[in-house]
């Protein structure tokens, strides 16, 4: 059984030992009657407070027999939940990534083509697509592309060989293209660094 599931347990059985510490007195302390069905009717009487509530003692052994298990095991429980999803976290953050086979491409001229971005590629490998991100409204390129190389390591191959080279006057930069990050992803990684 998980850690977790006896907190959970552990914080149950407080809760049931809580509620058997309280007694009612007076009419509902019969010795002939079943003890949940005293405190059962003491319970709905109270509740409804139609007249002065009934009187009632505490045990307060069970009290705080009962206070210790809910307290602990709430806390048993949250440490090991939260506990593994941060041991979670950090074997995704230590797990090597895979080698990328996408590359992005800035400062280019803005009269390039997707011929012209595969055929530069080419001579390293296998290019599988070209992503030349263009102007919505003229159609031109906007000065960056993506490729999608068939091999992690043409890849790389072509990032070393086509960084810093000059394309139509203007110095290309070549490098491993990263996910789109959300503002959560944003946040996250300024916190690290």
């Amino acid at each position: 059984m998980r850690l977790a599931s006896i907190g959970k347990w552990l914080t149950l059985g407080g809760l049931v030992v809580l509620a058997l510490s309280v007694t009612p007195t007076g009419e509902f302390s019969d010795a002939h009657e079943a003890w949940w069905s005293t405190r059962w009717q003491w319970l709905q009487r109270a509740l409804r407070q139609d007249h002065a509530a009934p009187a009632a003692t505490i045990n307060p052994l069970l009290l705080y027999l009962g206070m210790f298990l809910s307290v602990g095991g709430l806390a048993l429980a949250w440490q090991r939940d939260h506990g593994a999803s941060t041991a979670r976290a950090v074997q995704q953050r230590a797990r090597p990534e895979a080698p990328t086979r996408r590359v992005f491409i800035g400062g280019l001229p803005f009269t390039t083509s997707r011929d012209e971005l595969r055929q530069l590629f080419e001579a390293y490998g296998v290019v599988e697509h070209v992503h030349l991100m263009t102007d919505w409204e003229t159609g031109r390129s906007r000065g960056f592309a993506f490729v999608t190389m068939a091999d992690a390591h043409e890849a790389r191959a072509a990032m070393a060989g086509l960084n810093g080279i000059a394309l139509g006057g203007r110095t290309v930069t070549v490098s491993e293209a990263r996910e789109r990050e959300g503002p959560r992803l944003r946040q996250e990684r300024r916190r690290r660094e």
